[in-house]
């Protein structure tokens, strides 16, 4: 069953702005290699956490809508919780 998806991803800061853009695209990419069609992008930037992760205070937020099937969802998170450059993932159905 395919659904709408948001997927927020807050990239590492230590990584330059174009490394970060070049990974949302290498997220991008499983996506669609996963079945997943992309509908949009927004790009955030380099923005302030709410609060320090692994010591950390600023990182890299994009935010990706898409449409993808149910059962691509949990290889994806597995993908993404081994990544170190991903601080932090969130999957939502819209």
């Amino acid at each position: 069953m395919t659904k709408d998806y948001e997927l927020m991803v807050i990239l590492n800061p230590r990584l330059n702005a174009d490394e970060a853009n070049s990974l949302n695209e290498s997220i991008l990419t499983l996506l669609r290699e996963n079945g997943g069609e992309i509908i949009k992008t927004d790009p955030w930037g380099k923005r302030m956490l709410a609060y320090s992760i692994e010591k950390v205070q600023d990182a890299y937020y994009y935010v990706n809508y898409f449409k993808l099937d149910t059962q691509a969802v949990k290889p994806l998170k597995r993908l993404f919780n081994i990544n170190e450059n991903i601080l932090r993932h969130m999957f939502v159905a819209r």
